[in-house]
């Protein structure tokens, strides 16, 4: 899509209130400002005070929070350690050097 359609996509966008917004996805105006505040979540700032969002910041900050939260890190430290058979190590062989 060349890039003025893009922008003439977004300028038909509706634009929501913290409130509406979270009567539409169905978590607490607290939770969206504060994820606003965190920067996690975007907006536009009309003025000092008047901030607004769309739906589709809503759904990239899903996606990211979604990834963020699958995402557990390095695979080798969510494995149990296990003998060569396969059984798990335990304390005991720990301690007698049965590892």
């Amino acid at each position: 899509m060349p890039p003025y359609e893009k922008e003439m996509v977004l300028s038909q966008e509706k634009l929501f209130s913290p409130r509406e917004l979270s009567q539409a996805v169905g978590i607490s105006v607290t939770q969206i400002r504060a994820l606003m505040n965190e920067g996690r979540l975007e907006y536009l700032a009309i003025s000092s005070k008047t901030r607004l969002l769309t739906m589709s910041g809503w759904e990239r900050f899903r996606q990211t929070a979604t990834r963020a939260a699958g995402h557990t890190g390095n695979d080798a430290d969510n494995q149990s350690a296990a003998h060569a058979d396969g059984h798990p190590v335990r304390q005991a062989d720990l301690q007698t050097g049965k590892v």
